[in-house]
């Protein structure tokens, strides 16, 4: 069945006339044209990463760790067991943790304090394994992929709202955008200099502009996002890694306040579009 769906998007996507931007669109950035005309060819109630919500409901209520739970009591920041709308409003701060946390990052913390797993038992059972290269990655996904889908997806209709009202959220946003803006690394680079113009492209591949807001909304309320190229799920942390890893920086931990701290920066652009959530999405490539 699954195979089925795959094939599906192949053909859909086989059949379209093209990827590349119409030329004669003017002022439009060619990403948005990408990824229209790639929403545009997907057959209804063809995405295969619909299976991940399943899959990851399946994860969030099977007991498991030392402590034998499952996650159904995890606070996302409206409750525990509070799953309706909570992504939308992730990251946030919580008091528990003293920290800023997205969704991996709070499933993580759900993971060692309801389940009683240890940091390098979560990193082994449920994370992506450490890459240099997108090579090594090889199209490897991981059941905290499965978690976020299924969560997210809870938030299916929702705008995102990031409450910057408090100093530590405040303080990851201020961190993300300079992040964002600041060049370092041996390749000296920064994102905006891939993602901060339209008409950017990467050996013949548009590049999105996140500084654009409609273009960060159709990118952030898809994520996590079945992405062709690779036949899997990702979420928006490995979106982080990918272009971490393309500027040659050390690997980006998942959940880190490095990692939340950009995710922040993007949402909130995201939330300026007023796009809802509709996970999953698809994406071609990364």
């Amino acid at each position: 069945m699954r195979s089925a769906y795959t094939l599906g998007i192949a053909l859909a996507l086989a059949g379209s006339s093209a990827l590349a931007a119409d030329p004669t669109n003017q002022g439009n950035d060619d990403w948005v044209i990408m990824q229209q005309r790639v929403n545009a060819s997907m057959p209804p109630d063809a995405n295969p990463g619909a299976f991940s919500i399943d899959d990851g409901k399946e994860l969030f209520l099977k007991k498991g760790g030392p402590k034998n739970q499952d996650l159904s009591q995890c606070d996302f920041g409206l409750g525990p067991g509070v799953l309706k709308g909570a992504y939308a409003q992730l990251p946030r701060y919580f008091a528990d943790t003293g920290k800023v946390q997205g969704l991996e990052g709070r499933l993580v913390t759900c993971m060692e304090t309801l389940q009683g797993y240890t940091p390098d038992q979560v990193r082994e059972k449920f994370l992506m394994p450490m890459y240099k290269t997108s090579g090594e990655e090889d199209g490897t996904g991981s059941d905290m992929v499965k978690l976020a889908t299924y969560v997210a997806a809870q938030s299916n209709g929702d705008a995102f709202k990031i409450h910057l009202d408090q100093p530590q959220t405040q303080k990851a946003y201020q961190l993300g955008q300079y992040m964002f803006y600041h060049r370092w690394g041996e390749m000296d680079l920064n994102c905006a200099t891939c993602h901060g113009f339209n008409g950017r492209t990467v050996r013949g591949v548009p590049l999105a502009n996140l500084l654009d807001t409609h273009t960060a909304g159709m990118i952030a309320t898809a994520f996590p996002a079945y992405v062709i190229k690779d036949g899997t799920m990702r979420t928006q942390w490995w979106r982080n890694e990918r272009c971490v890893m393309a500027m040659r920086l050390p690997w980006i931990e998942t959940g880190s306040p490095l990692d939340t701290a950009l995710t922040t920066f993007l949402r909130v652009q995201a939330m300026k579009s007023g796009e809802k959530i509709d996970v999953p999405g698809v994406k071609p490539r990364a």
